[in-house]
C-alpha cells in the first residue's frame, strides 16, 4: 500500500514504510552530453507480506531543469532478480516480456522542478508460496527519452519484515501553561519477522518542550516544533508488545493552544529514515541517562531473520500516531486600515495588515480554514487596480469582483506565532470623489465570511475590523 503524504509537522516524517535507501546506476548509453538530466529517486526497500496480500512498489523522479517535457519516455523494469521470490505484475502502461517489461512515460517538470516528477510505472508483487522468510530480491530501472538523460535505479525486494502497530495516543484537552504532561508510547510487532531493534521520532508542536533528554536520542528543530529521534536498545520479537520505559514527557509552555505530539516508530535501520528539512541533529549528552524499552507482552521466538523493512501497513495497523493537546490559553488578533488622498483618474495605494498579538501560537492543522482572514470592502467611489500576492478578489474569474471586490488576504502558512505581522496591499483608481470615503477590514475566520465566528481564544473584539478611507 502507498503511503499518502503526512499534513503539518508530520510532513518531516516521510513515512517508514515508504523510503529507501538503494544505490542509483548509470544513465542509459549513448545519452546526448548537455541534455537535461531526469533521476530517479532511490526505490524504494519492499518487504512482501505472505501470499495472497501484495506489496506495491512505485517510482518517483526529480529534475533541476524547468518547464521541461519529456513526452516519449519509456522506462525498461527488468525484474528477474525477483524470479525466486516473487510473482511481478506491471501496471497497464507497460508491455512485459516474461520478466522484463517496457513502460511508456510522460515528464513534465513545470516552473517548479522543486515539487518532483511522479510516474505511471507501478510493479505489484506477491510473495511466491514456499519463499523463505528474508529472501532478498532485486530489481533494475533504466530509461530513456529523445529529450533527456533519464538516471534509473535499482530496488531491493525481501521476503516479509517486522510491522509495527502503535498503540492510540491519548489527547488532553485543558492544560494550564506552565503545566507538564506524560504520553506513554507503546506499540506491538504485528509482522511476520523479528525487529533487531527500534528507532522512533517525537515532534512536540508549537507550545510544547520536551522534558526529557536521553543520551540515545538526537534532537532538532525547524524553527517552530521540537523533534527528537530515539534508538532504545532491545529487539522486538513476533507478537510481542513493547514501550518507552518511560512515556514522553512535555513541558506546556507560553505559546501552547492547539498544539501536537507525533510519534513515529518503526524497525531499527529501516531504510531512508527521515532527517527532513534541513534540521540539524545533536545527541544527547553523554551524561543523561538512555532511553530503553520495556516489554509489556513477551511475543514468539522465531527462526526467521530479524528485518529493518517494515511491511505494508493495512487496515486499522499504523506505526504513526497524533496526540491532540489542547491548552488554556489566549491568542488575539488584529487588523489595522489606511487611509490616502487622491484626484479623480488617479491611483492611491493602501498598505494595511493582520497582527497575532498572541500570546499564543495559532498552529492549524486543518488545511487553513482554522486561520484567520481580512476580508476587505473598497471605498465607494474606487475601482481596484493592483493588489498584494497575497490577496485576491473573493471570486477569481469575476470582473466585478476584480474591479470592485470585496478582497481576501490571507496569512502566508498554518502557524501563526506572537510578532507575525502579515502586510497587504490594495492599489486603488479615484473614480468619484466622495468625502472620506469608507471601506473597511474585517477579520474573518474560515473560508466564508458569512459563517465566521469568532474563537474563544480571541477574546479581544475591538481590533477585529478597521477603516480604509480614500480622500
Amino acid at each position: 500500500m502507498r503511503r499518502n503524504s503526512l499534513t503539518g509537522l508530520a510532513a518531516v516524517f516521510a513515512s517508514a514504510a515508504g523510503l529507501a535507501a538503494s544505490l542509483l546506476v548509470a544513465g542509459p548509453a549513448g545519452a546526448v552530453s548537455g541534455q537535461p538530466v531526469i533521476t530517479m529517486d532511490a526505490p524504494t526497500p519492499a518487504a512482501l507480506p505472505a501470499a495472497p496480500a501484495t506489496a506495491g512498489v512505485y517510482f518517483d523522479f526529480h529534475t533541476k531543469t524547468k518547464n521541461l517535457t519529456a513526452y516519449d519516455a519509456t522506462l525498461t523494469v527488468d525484474a528477474r532478480g525477483l524470479s525466486k521470490i516473487a510473482k511481478v505484475a506491471f501496471s497497464s502502461n507497460c508491455t512485459a516480456h516474461g520478466l522484463v517489461a517496457t513502460c511508456s512515460e510522460s515528464f513534465e517538470s513545470g516552473s517548479d522542478p522543486k515539487t518532483g516528477l511522479g510516474s505511471m510505472t507501478q510493479l505489484t508483487l506477491t510473495a511466491l508460496r514456499g519463499s523463505r522468510l528474508g529472501a532478498t530480491g532485486t530489481y533494475k530501472i533504466t530509461g530513456r527519452s529523445a529529450h533527456a538523460q533519464i538516471v534509473g535505479g535499482t530496488g531491493s525486494v525481501t521476503v516479509g519484515g517486522p510491522s509495527f502497530g502503535l498503540n492510540r495516543l491519548a489527547d488532553h484537552t485543558n492544560l494550564k501553561v506552565g503545566s507538564n504532561l506524560t504520553e506513554p508510547v507503546r506499540f506491538t510487532n504485528v509482522g511476520d519477522r523479528p525487529a533487531r531493534g527500534v528507532q522512533t521520532v517525537l515532534a512536540a508542536s508549537p507550545g510544547l518542550d520536551f522534558t526529557d533528554h536521553y543520551s540515545n536520542c538526537q534532537y532538532g528543530s525547524n524553527g517552530a516544533a521540537h523533534f527528537a529521534k530515539c534508538y532504545p536498545k532491545g529487539a522486538i520479537n513476533i507478537a510481542e508488545t513493547a514501550a518507552l520505559s518511560t512515556p514522553v514527557r512535555l513541558h506546556v509552555n507560553s505559546t501552547a493552544l492547539f498544539t501536537y505530539l507525533d510519534v513515529l516508530t518503526a524497525p531499527l535501520g529501516q531504510p531512508g529514515w527521515p532527517d527532513g528539512q534541513g534540521i540539524k541533529w545533536t545527541w544527547g549528552k553523554d551524561s543523561a541517562p538512555a532511553l530503553k524499552l520495556k516489554v509489556i507482552k513477551a511475543g514468539r521466538h522465531s527462526s526467521a531473520p530479524a528485518g529493518s523493512v517494515s511491511l505494508p501497513q493495512t487496515g486499522t495497523v499504523t506505526d504513526y500516531g497524533i496526540a491532540s493537546l489542547k491548552a488554556r490559553n489566549t491568542a488575539d488578533f488584529a487588523v489595522s486600515g489606511a487611509s490616502a488622498q487622491a484626484g479623480v483618474g488617479t491611483t492611491a495605494t493602501l498598505g494595511f495588515n493582520l497582527a497575532a498579538n498572541g500570546p499564543a501560537t495559532l498552529y492549524d492543522r486543518s488545511g487553513g480554514d482554522g486561520v484567520p482572514t481580512a476580508w476587505v470592502t473598497l471605498p465607494p467611489g474606487t475601482t481596484a487596480v493592483g493588489h498584494s500576492a497575497n490577496c485576491a478578489p473573493w471570486q477569481e474569474d469575476n470582473p466585478t469582483a476584480k474591479a470592485k471586490g470585496p478582497y481576501v488576504c490571507r496569512l502566508p502558512g498554518f502557524i501563526v506565532p506572537k510578532g507575525q505581522v502579515t502586510d497587504f496591499a490594495l492599489t486603488l483608481r479615484i473614480d468619484d470623489v466622495v468625502t472620506h470615503a469608507a471601506g473597511s477590514v474585517q477579520l474573518v475566520w474560515g473560508p466564508d465570511p458569512a459563517d465566521s465566528h469568532r474563537p474563544d481564544f480571541d477574546p479581544d473584539s475591538r481590533n477585529d475590523s478597521a477603516v480604509l478611507t480614500v480622500n
